[in-house]
């Protein structure tokens, strides 16, 4: 009974993925990073509301160094410190690419909210209606899961009765003063609150397109599947003509959309992927020396993500192998007999061999396989670092 009413609530009730991305929109546009729309850093105030936390972003990698240094001898301030730092670099890195980029992201989102080809069919329909459910589902879980994590790191001082020890949430105060005088404790603790809950909105809004642009990916890929499929069923040779010439222009239509995407995403990604495996070691790190800490809710945080972010680019992949399966067994390519039709299955068989998916800096692509050299990796790296402390 609860399982239906929660399906329930996540399915989609239209085809079209505009009213999700409208959602994603409210939240950037709350933060200013609204990269996508017209007016974005245009006029003071727009200026302002991005260029303000952008430039606090770079004060708070400096104030992270500083406290660092400051209390290098503190293994709990040091780690959490860490912790902070790679958080801040991360932020800048993610928001500054997808700015710099913001064209390209444009384009790919005015793709997909001006794609109607789900008035075509049931088929259509269908498939367009059980991803933007998806990404729907996916929004949810955005929604909840930064600002949980961002209540989970600024309550954990008071859940843990450390607050008459001074203790910080995240590992960065104002420099050169110290957060253990009264009132310098409230106010940086008022200051990490007000930075946190801005984060933990914008990566909402940030994080939001690139479920989007998996969702529509996989569900074009499915549609094609289901054309592929029909291929030598009917002796009508017109119809097999259209149908042809439908699925090169859909399969490359697909194509260069995540081409796009990757190239819009793999600096973006591969730095989010190092900095992931950083989180995992430093936290893993904490943990594992010390019980009772604050490192618990950024290591369930950076694993959770990567496997989400890993999910989603696993989906791409496999649907992307699903088309080229049945290109090559899945339909009745042999019942034609016609030269030039039999030339544009054997163009779509050797297109439908190229590796697609989001690229990691064009080495790699997010996949179940990358998330499990993330967690190798990290483990190492924590494998490491106790070497060296003993």
């Amino acid at each position: 009974m609860v399982q239906s009413k929660i399906a329930s609530f996540l399915r989609a009730t239209t085809p079209d993925f505009r009213p999700t991305f409208t959602v994603f929109r409210v939240f950037m546009l709350i933060c200013g990073v609204n990269f996508f729309d017209d007016d974005f850093m245009i006029g003071s105030f727009n200026m302002v509301r991005f260029l303000g936390p952008y430039l606090a972003g770079y004060g708070t990698v400096l104030a992270c160094l500083i406290h660092l240094v400051r209390y290098y001898g503190d293994v709990d301030s040091t780690i959490l410190s860490l912790s902070a730092l790679f958080s801040a670099l991360e932020v800048l890195i993610k928001i500054g690419g997808m700015a710099v980029r913001r064209r390209k992201g444009a384009e790919l989102i005015d793709t997909i909210l001006n794609d109607h080809s789900y008035l075509e069919g049931d088929i259509e329909k269908n498939a367009f209606l059980k991803y933007h459910t998806l990404a729907r589902t996916l929004m949810y879980i955005t929604i909840v899961s930064y600002p949980f994590t961002a209540l989970m790191l600024l309550s954990y001082p008071a859940i843990a009765g450390k607050l008459d020890e001074y203790m910080l949430p995240v590992g960065y105060s104002i420099p050169f003063i110290s957060h253990k005088q009264h009132p310098w404790y409230l106010i940086d603790y008022s200051i990490i609150i007000v930075q946190m809950s801005w984060c933990a909105l914008a990566f909402v809004g940030i994080d939001g397109p690139f479920y989007i642009y998996v969702s529509y990916s996989t569900c074009k890929m499915e549609i094609l599947k289901s054309y592929i499929e029909k291929i030598g069923q009917s002796e009508n040779v017109e119809e097999q003509q259209d149908l042809l010439r439908k699925i090169i222009g859909m399969h490359n239509h697909v194509l260069q959309f995540l081409r796009d995407c990757s190239d819009y995403y793999k600096e973006i990604y591969l730095t989010q992927v190092m900095f992931s495996i950083c989180h995992i070691c430093v936290s893993l790190f904490h943990i594992q020396l010390k019980l009772k800490n604050s490192s618990y809710g950024m290591l369930i945080t950076n694993v959770a993500k990567m496997w989400l972010f890993c999910y989603c680019g696993e989906l791409v992949v496999t649907k992307s192998n699903e088309v080229s399966q049945a290109m090559y067994a899945g339909n009745s390519w042999y019942a034609m007999w016609r030269k030039p039709d039999l030339k544009a299955v054997q163009f779509m068989l050797a297109n439908s061999q190229l590796n697609v998916g989001f690229s990691i800096g064009g080495i790699e692509f997010l996949s179940y396989e990358m998330f499990t050299q993330v967690m190798k990796t990290a483990y190492s790296a924590n494998a490491f670092l106790h070497k060296m402390m003993n």
